[in-house]
Parts: structure tokens; C-alpha cells; sequence
């Protein structure tokens, strides 16, 4: 229970930004001073997040107050912003200050306004709500507990074995689901974040790094093919324990290169697998075995427990090596989606069963593997094609690409314009189709959001 006695970590530092440092029992005052002012009553907070102090001492206050809270990237466009707000019409915002505004409580930079006084029927058991990476410019939201946010953290916090000595950076949003596990998962062990704004490809984020002496390194693919082309291989990170890696799969390649390079640095490395409907992780990788099994998702994470279900019926696979649809059990499985107001009120719909909707299989030994995603898939003269699966192997010869399309037109980006010919002379050769479903194209820079997923509908529109 991370959010409800900060000062039983007393005087550890629990946040640092700049040249500040708050500790876990300033914390525990900051909290109370702001939740005092909210009613006894759920309501319903809308957070706009930054990578700040202000908002992790917002997302703490709400959550330890029994509010329902939806947490938003504050820098996405006004418009989509006042279609949340539109939508749900929350009682309080936690905002930057905006000038000529009445704001109940301050801290620092932000304020909490009142936007709604009117009650809004809310489900006891709702607590945190997220947007999904695919719903960019939609209400959509999945719905969390705490009872998820809990369980979630424990059993992150028991395989990656996370001390109060550890110091973590945040180079993932606060309003991401990983993001937010990782500030949770640090607070329990009563560890330390450093809070910074700097993108991973500034000199004033590895310096930052050095300084504070970060132990925790976590990112997503994305994130790990920009750390490999600012040659991280290369630094000198004496502080570096662990790094993690989710938020989707990296090619194969690349975690083997990264395995063998944490291991020649004693550092230990960690891919994982999870969505944000499952509270962030639902399986890892033991960093012992990632070189033995490069391209798995590994094992369930503690108290879940992961089947495959064959994709004609709802009959479970048992057999080894044989595709069907991945489904994870588990106290971390959210409460359901909200499109509309009165959703906020509805009842647990999954009874902890997610079904995932990647495609997977397992090998003999119990590790799980992810071969295809039931929606990443086009029709190419009425056969089905798998995209992830025409991206991986492109990926597996070092191209280095994107693919996405619709039926009976494959698209395909690049950064490297000299590539053009000989990916399309390789998927002709591969796959057998016509040169005329093949479309590829250079771009400058992948499109990806501010937690750096890929965006595959902006390349659609490119082409």
C-alpha cells in the first residue's frame, strides 16, 4: 500500500529534481495538506500530467483519498482535452496554474480548481483511469482499483527485487501506465526517483543520470533503439544495476545485444510484457534466461497466471508450439473500459480474465512467446497476412522498418533511403507477392507518441 504511509521510509529521499530533494515523511504532509481540502465523498479528478514533482504529488494525493482520477497528457491538444472534460465532467482539475483562476489548494506550479460540483455516481471500487496507447483523440479509458495498483506493484516489486538504495529516472510519462508502475514500484521499497524532463537524447539526461547516480534504467522499444544509436554501449554508467524493457516486443536482435552487454557490466536485464488493461506487466523475462530465449515474453508474473486459447472456439491450448490467443489471469486485470460518463458507475465486467488479443504460443518449458496480434492483420489477394510477423523478420535481416497497410496494399517505412530496393526484392522473394502490393517509403523519423508507441495510423495517412 505505497500511497498510504510514506513515513514509515522517514527520512529516505523519495524525489529529486534539480537540486531538491523531498523526503517520504514531507511527502506524507504534502498529501494530507492537499487532500484536506476534498470532500469526504468520491469525486472525480482529472490530472493533466507532465514528467514533474506536481503531478506525482497529485497522482499520490487523489489515489490515497479514495478519488476516482483520470490521468491525461497535459500536452496534447486543447481540443482533445475538452472532449475528456466534455465527457466526463470532473469535479476537481489538477492543472498548471493558469492565470486569473481560483484554485482551492496550491503546490508549486499547479492548483486544484473546482469544475463540477455536481455528485457523480462512481463505483466504490474505481480509482485510477488511463487512456490506452490506441486511443489517441477518444474517451476511451480503462478502469483500475487500487486492489489493482497493489497487487500489480507486489509482484513487480518481488522478481525484480527492488531496494530502498535503488534510484530511478523518469524518462517514461506519468500518464503511462509504466511509468506510473514504476513510481509505484519504487515508492514501496521506499527508493528514490529522480524527476527530470530531458529527452533521452540530451546531454543534460545522461548528466543527470551521473550525477544522481540512477540505478533503474526502463524504456520501450523505442526507447532502446535510440539508446543503442546514442551509444549507450558505450558509456560509462558506473551506477547502473537493471534495466527493464515492455511496452512491446523488441526485435530479438537487439535483446540479445543488450543481454550480452549487461552481462559483460554485471547489470541485469529484464524484458517484459504487459498492457495497460492489466495495471502495466503481465509476464517478464528471468534475466538468467534471456540469452537462451531471446525472443520470449518468459513467465507469468507472481499471482497471475497466463493460457492460450484456441483461436476457432474457447477451448485452452495445452500443447507446446501451437498459436492461439493470449490470456491473462490475474487481481491486476482492470475493472473494464469507459467510453461515457455513466460507465464510471458500472460494475467489475472481467472477473480478473483478460483476453489479450496477441496472438502467442509456449515452448516446452512454460515460456510464453508472442507470434502476431489479432488486429495486425491485412488480406493480400484474400490471404491473411501477418504484419508483426512480416516486421519481425525484416527486422531479423537489420532493416531497419516499420510495416502496416491495408488489404491488398502492404506499406512499409524506412529511416534509410538507401534500403528501398532490396526490402522490396526481400519480401517479393520471401513472401511471393506481386511488386505491386509492395509500397515503401523513407521517412524522416518514426511517428510515435510521447511514450513512444509506434503511431501505425500516421503512416497509413502518409501513403
Amino acid at each position: 500500500m505505497f500511497d498510504i504511509d510514506f513515513s514509515k521510509h522517514g527520512d529516505n529521499v523519495c524525489l529529486i529534481s534539480d537540486n531538491r530533494e523531498i523526503k517520504y515523511n514531507q511527502i506524507d504532509k504534502l498529501c494530507s495538506t492537499i487532500s484536506n481540502v476534498l470532500p469526504n465523498t468520491k469525486q472525480l479528478v482529472l490530472v493533466k500530467a507532465q514528467t514533474n514533482i506536481e503531478t506525482i504529488i497529485g497522482y499520490l494525493t487523489f489515489l490515497r483519498a479514495e478519488q476516482a482520477f483520470i490521468m491525461l497528457d497535459a500536452s496534447v491538444d486543447n481540443e482533445f482535452i475538452d472532449n475528456i472534460i466534455k465527457t466526463y465532467n470532473p469535479n476537481f482539475i489538477w492543472e498548471e496554474k493558469i492565470v486569473d483562476t481560483d484554485y482551492l489548494v496550491e503546490y508549486e506550479t499547479y492548483g486544484l480548481k473546482i469544475h463540477n460540483k455536481a455528485q457523480i455516481l462512481l463505483n466504490d471500487k474505481l480509482s485510477l483511469m488511463l487512456s490506452t496507447s490506441g486511443t489517441t483523440g477518444s474517451p476511451k479509458m480503462v478502469k483500475l482499483t487500487k486492489e489493482n495498483l497493489y497487487s500489480n506493484c507486489d509482484s513487480i516489486v518481488d522478481y525484480l527485487n527492488i531496494e530502498s538504495t535503488h534510484r530511478v529516472i523518469t524518462n517514461l510519462p506519468l500518464y503511462y501506465s509504466y511509468g506510473i508502475s514504476i513510481l509505484n514500484t519504487h515508492l514501496e521499497r521506499g527508493a528514490s526517483l529522480v524527476v527530470t524532463k530531458e529527452s533521452i537524447m540530451s546531454k543534460d539526461f545522461w548528466e543527470t543520470f551521473k550525477k544522481h547516480k540512477v540505478t533503474t534504467l526502463n524504456g520501450v522499444p523505442y526507447n532502446y533503439e535510440i539508446f543503442r544509436r546514442i551509444g549507450i554501449m558505450k558509456m560509462e554508467l558506473p551506477s547502473l544495476k537493471y534495466m527493464t524493457q515492455a511496452g512491446g516486443k523488441l526485435n530479438h536482435k537487439l535483446v540479445k545485444e543488450y543481454a550480452l552487454w549487461a552481462k559483460s557490466k554485471q547489470i541485469d536485464f529484464f524484458v517484459m510484457y504487459g498492457q495497460t488493461e492489466a495495471t502495466a506487466r503481465i509476464s517478464y523475462m528471468p534475466s538468467d534466461k534471456i540469452l537462451e530465449k531471446e525472443s520470449s515474453i518468459g513467465i507469468s508474473i507472481p499471482n497471475g497466471k497466463l493460457l492460450i486459447k484456441n483461436l476457432n472456439n474457447d477451448e485452452l491450448i495445452d500443447e507446446s508450439f501451437v498459436d492461439g490467443e493470449l490470456i491473462y489471469q490475474g487481481p491486476n486485470v482492470m475493472m473494464g473500459y469507459a467510453t461515457k460518463l455513466e460507465d464510471l458507475n458500472a460494475s467489475n465486467e472481467l472477473k480478473s480474465i483478460l483476453h489479450t488479443g496477441d496472438i502467442a504460443q509456449k515452448d516446452d518449458e512454460g515460456f510464453y512467446y508472442i507470434t502476431g496480434r489479432l488486429k495486425r492483420f491485412i488480406k493480400i489477394h484474400g490471404n491473411r497476412v501477418g504484419l508483426d510477423e512480416i516486421e519481425h523478420y525484416l527486422k531479423s535481416k537489420d532493416y531497419d522498418v516499420l510495416c502496416t497497410g491495408i488489404d491488398n496494399k502492404l506499406m512499409i517505412v524506412t529511416r534509410n533511403s538507401e534500403i528501398l530496393n532490396d526490402i522490396k526484392s526481400d519480401i517479393i522473394a520471401k513472401y511471393a507477392f506481386h511488386h505491386s502490393v509492395v509500397k515503401i517509403k523513407c521517412i524522416e523519423e518514426f511517428p510515435v507518441t510521447s511514450a513512444g508507441k509506434i503511431k501505425y495510423q500516421d503512416i497509413i495517412k502518409d501513403f
